[in-house]
């Protein structure tokens, strides 16, 4: 049985759950509650994304499922996915209190080769391979992750813009700290809704980023002070529930996000996803 929303937890959930709140405390109660269902469905929180700017991610948390099978995904009115059972369930709290829940598919089985649903622009680094898919509120996005190490974080970034006819894009944002080379570091994702692409994510995991303390340092730089307490906060939280293994940083990985309007400019945004320790 679930602890109720808003008390104390044995594993120490609560200050995760508090802090997670800190830039606006009215998401509690529903983050809560949906934390609680998830748990009581068998999932187990692995990541926490500490987004700017928080009124657009609002709080959130990624689960994986360790119950029986289907049960987080029908928890949120996922068991009906056209896809199948989702590999993870990320839940987003907004700063009005809505609730949303993501589904994310390893690409394997049905979804393991590219067709009609994802549709590639050509140019794009070779060594990209396709490793996850979501499927939400009628968008599609693709995750891809680059074998073989890039030159450089922005010949790979200045790639990918080009491709997309966005070139540029590597000298729109400092990408602070900047990522360094190395196999299977460095990522991308695409988001299309009704056949158009409206959103492309660049992403660099822990093989390709400096240690924990050089990112705390790096990564608040031009965030406002809402933005700043609401990555201190998440870091705490997550460093506060216990330790990693010895391999892992708490920082598992960065992503610079350019959302595009109808008039084909854009603006940036960005998260850094925290990683929970097993319990």
């Amino acid at each position: 049985m679930a602890t109720p929303a808003g008390e104390p937890d044995e594993k120490g959930f609560d200050l995760l759950l508090r802090c997670l709140a800190v830039p606006e405390p009215t998401v509690l109660p529903p983050l809560a509650e949906a934390f609680h269902r998830a748990a009581d469905a068998g999932g187990a929180p692995f990541e926490v994304i500490a987004g700017a700017p928080f009124r657009r991610y609002g709080a959130r948390v990624t689960f994986r499922p360790t119950g029986e099978a289907g049960s987080l995904a029908a928890a949120f009115g996922l068991d009906s996915h056209p896809w199948g059972d989702p590999t993870w369930v990320g839940i987003r709290v907004r700063p009005d209190g809505s609730v949303q829940a993501k589904a994310y598919h390893r690409l394997e089985g049905s979804l393991g080769r590219l067709d009609g649903r994802f549709v590639l622009p050509p140019g794009l680094p070779a060594g990209l391979r396709p490793v996850m898919a979501a499927l939400h509120e009628g968008s599609r996005e693709l995750y891809l992750r680059l074998g073989p190490a890039a030159p450089s974080w922005t010949s790979f970034a200045a790639a990918v813009g080009a491709a997309l006819e966005m070139n540029g894009i590597e000298k729109d944002l400092p990408f602070s700290p900047p990522p360094r080379p190395a196999e299977d570091g460095f990522c991308l994702s695409l988001r299309w809704q009704d056949g158009a692409l409206t959103t492309l994510s660049l992403f660099a995991d822990q093989r390709s980023l400096p240690g924990d303390g050089e990112i705390r340092r790096a990564w608040p730089e031009g965030m406002d002070e809402t933005d700043r307490n609401a990555y201190e906060a998440a870091l705490a939280a997550v460093r506060g529930l216990g330790r990693l293994p010895p391999s892992h940083a708490w920082h598992g990985m960065l992503a610079w996000t350019l959302e595009l309007s109808p008039e084909g400019s854009g603006f940036w945004h960005r998260a850094a996803s925290l990683r929970v320790p097993p319990l």
